[in-house]
């Protein structure tokens, strides 16, 4: 199983990552209405037990639906009277399960709101901090996070955005983003994180924010889209700072995402003109494959998106949720040469051309296990329990992997950079071993950290009490034993140090010792490599640069793994932008599909 989410059969696991559930605070928020007045309206929040200030579900762009369908957002509707901000919005359309385990619609596509967590009783401009959830750009919602504990305990003002997910947000097809000189982009999802980030800029000075210092932030794929941001010409003057929380730069071609797989240059098995193809298929209109292509090739681009605009929401999500590899598959940050300039992103860091602005990046130790522990091939159930069926070859697959995703998304990308950059890892896993070994399955497993960033460990299923979520997917959240009695003295130290951190660094640009005595001042990057950790004993500094070229010998050379195990961590880990860029890394192995 791979680094990031496969099938729907993991969509309890992947929402998981995101604990921070509106839902866990629900029960918190006291009924003390307060008022804020926006360019577009006068809103009604409440006060939090925790300290904040919290105005939910806010629109900050017109709802992208019937023709608006992949256009750019639009300009937020205004309203008179007072607005109802105490509830967060739906999340934005993503595939689910029903109870019967059928593929039922989460959401809706009227979704482009946000979450603003301001301190009480604060003065002004204070840092602000817009978070970019996660979940393989197919899952999640804004509304997962709750930033009133953050918000409360650093003095930040803390926004938690929605975007548009899966073919929604990322769909490159002709038809809808023109030809020649008048192409637009397909990255809906970015064009919506700008749109959040212009209405931050017109508004946050109503909650206590300061519109000159903004900082975005993401986790995982939320990460990936706060490179797109950094990499795009058009957000220079929208954020001043970026924090990446084990992303990495997994980004396509334009030719992969529009063209056929079986193309010269050839597509990927969901790129924007193979959607077409199934969705002529699906709905009837054309008997299979090599038929949908003839029609489509036949069909004008207005009637075409006029025909796509129509179809049903369920119909898309079908052929995303349908895909065996549609978190590698699906496009979603392109270099378009429309909104990310086409070309190497390495070269492009080389040159510095990019938004130069102060990075925070780093990833956990044991990202993989998230996803391991989920595999039923490497555990097993005994007894009731969940256990490790082999130790060794668990700790292996999950180092190889985990590694490599380290290397990519910090080692590699930090001694590119052209301007100072702050680098971690997170290694907590002062985790239960009795009756379930937690620590073995979970350690320091990917998405982790964000409940130390938050602060917040007291979270239920992540879509119990959000709008539109009665009947959610049914499942157990994985982290939900991690904490209890005899780990709160030192998840609690983590937690303060790195909300500290993460709000010094938004505060200043340079996290420095998070203005807590006693801890170590964050140095930059080096040639050596060095990176601050954050472990069971609190924080260190630990030097040290991950040699990408004999990690991935020593995976050749495991006798751990089978052919077929090595193969899909260097197929997962070198199949973009170019099958054949990587040809050498993946020697021994298959061609790549």
């Amino acid at each position: 199983m791979t680094r990031r989410s496969r099938c729907l059969l993991l969509l309890s696991v992947v929402l998981a990552v995101a604990p921070l559930a509106w839902a866990s605070a629900a029960g918190k928020r006291e009924a003390v209405a307060i008022r804020v007045r926006t360019a577009n309206g006068a809103l009604s929040g409440t006060a939090t037990a925790d300290g904040a200030r919290a105005f939910l579900g806010i629109p900050y762009a017109a709802p992208p639906v019937g023709a608006r369908r992949w256009q750019a957002p639009g300009p937020a509707p205004s309203w008179t009277g007072l607005r109802d901000a105490t509830r967060p919005g739906a999340p934005c359309a993503q595939p689910g399960l029903d109870r019967a385990g059928a593929l039922r619609v989460i959401g809706s596509e009227d979704c482009l709101t946000l979450n603003v967590y301001a301190p009480r009783g604060a003065g002004r401009d204070l840092p602000v901090m817009v978070f970019i959830h996660g979940g393989g750009q197919m899952y999640g919602s804004g509304a997962q996070y709750d930033g009133a504990r953050l918000a409360a305990r650093q003095q930040v003002v803390v926004v938690t955005i929605n975007y548009r997910l899966g073919l929604l947000g990322w769909f490159h097809h002709p038809a809808i983003t023109g030809t020649g000189q008048d192409r637009r982009t397909g990255q809906f999802a970015l064009l919506d994180a700008m749109a959040a980030l212009r209405w931050v800029r017109q508004n946050i000075a109503a909650f206590g924010g300061a519109p000159g210092n903004v900082t975005v932030f993401g986790e995982s794929a939320g990460a990936q889209n706060v490179y797109g941001l950094v990499f795009a010409p058009a957000t220079r003057g929208l954020f001043d700072k970026a924090i990446a929380e084990s992303g990495g730069l997994w980004n396509m071609a334009l030719s992969q995402a529009v063209n056929y797989r079986d193309e010269a240059d050839p597509g990927t098995p969901l790129s924007a003109r193979e959607v077409v193809a199934q969705l002529l298929v699906d709905t009837g209109r054309a008997a299979d494959r090599d038929a949908a292509k003839a029609l489509a090739a036949r069909e004008g681009d207005a009637d075409l998106a006029r025909w796509l605009r129509a179809l049903p929401v369920a119909a898309l999500l079908g052929v995303e949720a349908r895909a065996p590899h549609a978190d590698y598959d699906l496009p979603s940050v392109v270099y378009d040469d429309v909104l990310i300039p086409a070309g190497s992103h390495h070269d492009r860091l080389a040159r510095g051309d990019y938004h130069r602005v102060p990075l925070l990046i780093g990833g956990n130790r044991d990202e993989q296990k998230l996803y391991l522990a989920a595999d039923p091939a490497l555990r097993a159930v005994i007894d009731g329990n969940t256990v490790v069926r082999d130790r060794e070859r668990y700790e292996a697959i999950n180092r190889y992997y985990s590694q490599w995703w380290n290397f990519s998304a910090v080692d590699n990308l930090a001694g590119r950079l052209a301007d100072p950059v702050y680098a971690y890892r997170f290694e907590w896993d002062d985790e239960p071993e009795r009756p379930v070994d937690i620590r073995a399955l979970y350690g320091a497993a990917h998405g982790l950290e964000l409940a130390f960033v938050f602060g917040r460990f007291d979270y239920g299923f992540v879509h119990d009490d959000l709008p539109g979520e009665e009947n959610a997917t049914p499942g157990t959240d994985p982290y939900r034993a991690l904490f209890n009695e005899a780990n709160r003295q030192s998840r609690e130290r983590v937690s303060e140090a790195m909300m500290a951190y993460w709000a010094t660094f938004a505060r200043r640009g340079a996290p420095g010792n998070g203005g807590i005595p006693g801890l170590p001042t964050w140095p930059a990057w080096s040639a050596g490599g060095v990176r601050l950790v954050f472990g069971n004993q609190g924080v260190s500094i630990a030097a040290g640069v991950i040699d990408g070229a004999a990690l991935l010998d020593e995976i050749r050379a495991s006798t751990l793994l089978t052919t077929a195990e090595k193969c899909a961590i260097l197929l997962d880990h070198t199949m973009y932008p170019s099958y054949a860029a990587y040809a050498d890394e993946r020697r021994g192995c298959p061609a790549a599909p």
